[in-house]
């Protein structure tokens, strides 16, 4: 429909905000941030509201329905269009941007569907905080089954203190559902009204998302939630990867454009940025660019030598294939342990003794904080009285993993004895080590170089290994939080630095590395670099690689009725240029913030805590609260992306 959006889009009025920086009560906020928002018309009778995403209105006499809710600030607006009721909310996907709006609708009438295999995601009905404790609070990152209840006392399922619910790798599931009134099969139609809208089965984005056709005003429309935004793009990546270390979403989203494409609509309302007018086009564009990360990404390692016992790479050198620990024995038979993960046990160390004639494990150092390679540490130290050395970006996360929220977050404090910088050098049994700064798998990893047994060797702990073509490559989960600016770049310089002649990875097999092969890694790394970025917003492309530009800290603490505590949200600028925005401080729950509407502004790169208090009420109820934000970054708004838990003690 290139050139002809021209006649179809007639702006009435249109403010983006649904923040204010004027310090109103709550019910005076929630007004003036109404007065903000204004629907624009697309076609006559199709409207479109710029809220927490784009939610587009069709109209039918005094009713509606809508394509998505965004915030509940939606309501107010109806009125001015000459509706009195929302018929229906048909959802896209089941993001908390997408459904925010649906308690205050479905109060006042209105009924819900979504596709599928996403009813669970709003259902059962429930607002489910805070959540009931029936056993201690585990500040890992997991809530168990047994620590686990909601509201009503019953269980729902694994909840990861990320907005994740582990099964199906939900991310941004709404905490206050509102029920589904109806299913949605992929190709049935949903008549209401003179309307007939067609459903989509278009998974990408997420799993289960859906995209409706409708015909309106004689045009064909396309509704596509995050399957695309207008250019060609996708919003993030990290949505994309439902199962961990891989990329399912770029495989569906390339069966879904095809789809949409079949039904050759006019125009393409996608649920964030402007409307797409020519859908050849960007679908081709997108296409393209999801093929080149797909190629990039494709990754099988070469495996094990074996999947349980130890082998003894070189004198002095053995790798257990049973755990993620690699051992340097010293000719006194001290031993120093690079990684040292939870199925590292007691029994596994007398093993080893007796076979390779370790008479104790003197240092343990980790190479990234994911439970498999560090919840063994505090037994063997306890036993061997060893010291623990850990890298400056990691010392944090050890020693007060409650402060972080990411994945495979081990519960245990660990404290260093040492801590090691990059690049920095130092002799132990007889050999010489450096320390390197190795973020493939997360920002928070380091790699090791030695020169042991007359061989260059490189201990890289998770991300990186050699593929079945004997080429070195790394697989990526945004949700490890890791960096498209530096972290496959940073990873390949620093096997160019270490240049080693083996590298020994936690979980395959350890491989030879030449000069061709470190080049042929670095070209890869630049290649697939670029390919991301071209996949995501030219503006901020590592907002939609790493979430973990907006998150409080701490990510978890503990609270008690009517006690005050101090928590910050820290926000980094992720682009070249000044960032200038508003938040506002949201909960689940029963607390109060001093000041929850703020104005920021950020230098180029700059990361900066925002500072305030969070209070509860003193009649509340034990259990888990949930804080989040509302945050206008850049004129673009994130609602309810970063998340903090409260557990309120007796």
């Amino acid at each position: 429909m290139s050139g002809k959006s021209q006649n179809i889009v007639l702006l009435v009025l249109f403010s983006l905000s649904v923040l204010s920086g004027i310090p109103f009560t709550e019910k005076e906020q929630n007004k003036a941030e109404e007065d903000k928002l204004r629907f624009e018309i697309i076609l006559p009778n199709l409207y479109r509201l710029k809220d927490a995403c784009n939610s587009y209105l069709l109209k039918s006499g005094s009713s509606a329905i809508l394509i998505d809710a965004g915030s509940e600030n939606i309501s107010g607006q109806l009125k001015e269009i000459g509706v009195t009721k929302i018929d229906w909310i048909l959802h896209t996907h089941y993001h908390r941007d997408q459904c925010l709006g649906d308690l205050k609708l479905k109060r006042m009438g209105s009924s819900i569907a979504i596709g599928r295999l996403e009813k669970n995601m709003l259902y059962p009905a429930d607002t489910i905080s805070p959540f009931k404790i029936s056993g201690r609070f585990l500040l890992n990152g997991t809530l168990t089954d047994s620590t686990f209840l909601n509201s009503t006392g019953t269980l729902p399922t694994k909840f990861l203190l990320n907005g994740a619910l582990t099964d199906r790798g939900r991310k941004m599931e709404p905490f206050e559902k509102p029920g589904v009134d109806r299913e949605l099969a992929d190709g049935e139609l949903f008549n209401w009204n003179q309307y007939s809208i067609r459903v989509i089965n278009t998974p990408g984005h997420t799993e289960g998302s859906v995209s409706y056709l409708i015909e309106v005003g004689g045009k064909l429309i396309c509704f596509t939630g995050d399957l695309l935004m207008k250019g060609g793009y996708v919003r993030d990546l990290y949505s994309m990867q439902w199962n961990y270390l891989e990329n399912p979403g770029i495989d569906s989203s390339l069966i879904s454009l095809q789809k949409i494409r079949v039904f050759e609509p006019d125009c393409i309302l996608p649920s964030h940025g402007g409307m797409i007018d020519d859908p050849n086009e960007d679908i081709r564009l997108l296409t393209i660019r999801l093929k080149e990360v797909q190629k990039s990404l494709q990754f099988e390692r070469a495996g094990r030598w074996n999947w349980s016992g130890f082998v003894q790479v070189s004198q002095h050198v053995v790798q257990d294939c049973g755990t993620t620990s690699q051992i340097i024995i010293a000719p006194d038979g001290e031993a120093l342990m690079f990684d040292c993960g939870s199925e590292f046990t007691l029994n596994r160390l007398d093993v080893a003794k007796k076979m390779f004639g370790i008479k104790r494990i003197a240092i343990i150092i980790p190479s990234h904080w994911h439970y498999d390679h560090v919840d063994g540490i505090p037994a063997v130290a306890d036993a061997e009285g060893t010291k623990i050395w850990v890298w400056e970006g990691l010392a944090e996360h050890l020693e007060f993993p409650e402060r972080f929220i990411t994945t495979c977050r081990t519960g245990r404090s660990i404290k260093a004895d040492r801590v090691l910088s990059e690049g920095e050098e130092f002799i132990w049994g007889g050999y010489s080590f450096r320390v390197y700064h190795n973020p493939a798998h997360m920002e928070e990893q380091m790699g090791l170089s030695a020169l042991i047994d007359g061989l260059k060797y490189f201990f890289i702990g998770d991300g990186s290994a050699s593929n079945k073509d004997s080429h070195v490559r790394s697989a990526l989960h945004c949700y490890n939080g890791i960096s498209l600016a530096t972290g496959l770049i940073k990873t390949a310089q620093s096997f160019y630095e270490a240049d080693p002649y083996l590298c020994l990875p936690a979980h395959s097999n350890g491989f030879a590395t030449f000069e061709d092969t470190r080049e042929e890694f670095m070209n890869w790394a630049v290649e697939t670099t670029d390919a991301i970025k071209a996949l995501l917003p030219p503006a901020h492309p590592e907002m939609g690689y790493n979430p973990y530009w907006a998150t409080f800290y701490p990510a978890k603490i503990k609270i008690k009725p009517g006690e005050k505590v101090r928590m910050a949200l820290r926000l980094k600028n992720c682009s070249y240029g000044k960032i200038t925005g508003k938040f506002r401080l949201k909960s689940h729950g029963n607390l109060n913030f001093d000041n929850e509407v703020r104005e920021y502004d950020l230098a180029p790169g700059e990361i900066k805590d925002f500072s305030f208090f969070v209070k509860s009420a003193a009649t509340a109820s034990p259990g888990i609260y949930i804080i989040t934000a509302d945050i206008l970054y850049d004129n673009e708004m994130f609602a309810e992306f970063p998340l903090g838990y409260l557990e309120l003690e007796k």
